[in-house]
């Protein structure tokens, strides 16, 4: 997508403090000319230094929330036009270990934005999966997969 796309839009980011979140966050707010950005993350201390990293940008809030809860995400998808839905458990061994938490993050998680985008009538949502989502092997590969089907 070209960047004036993003030009004066109002975007969500969930995951907002993770590996990718942060760093499209970060480009966001730098390199595009949104006209606001809301960052959701369930992560309180990354939340904070965030906050503190964009506490320049007047257009740039974030709020701890969590993709698993639909009326919470529902509610930041008002009166926005992009949402990019990067919040995943991705690593492959807590997944593994905690496969109930992948499921609920990453199956109900999506499910979730894609509930939120519609009842708000979002213009786009682009969700964010893994390389592991193709013949998957692992059961974190697996809930990726079947999170790209819903999407």
């Amino acid at each position: 997508m070209p960047k004036e796309y993003f030009k004066g839009k109002r975007v969500l980011v969930t995951g907002a403090c993770g590996t990718v979140g942060g760093e499209l966050t970060r480009q966001l707010l730098e390199e595009y000319e949104v006209a606001s950005l809301v960052g959701i993350d369930h992560n309180e201390s990354e939340l904070v230094f965030t906050e503190g990293a964009f506490s320049r940008r007047y257009d740039a809030k974030f709020f701890l929330a969590d993709c698993r809860d639909r009326d919470s995400v529902t509610q930041w998808a008002d009166g926005v036009d992009v949402i990019f839905h990067t919040a995943a458990n991705k690593h492959v061994y807590l997944c593994e270990h905690s496969p109930m938490e992948a499921v609920h993050t990453n199956i109900t998680g999506v499910q979730n934005m894609i509930h939120a985008a519609l009842a708000n009538k979002v213009d786009r949502m682009i969700f964010t999966s893994s390389d592991k989502a193709v013949n998957p092997t692992s059961f974190m590969g697996a809930t990726k997969r079947i999170a790209e089907l819903y999407a």
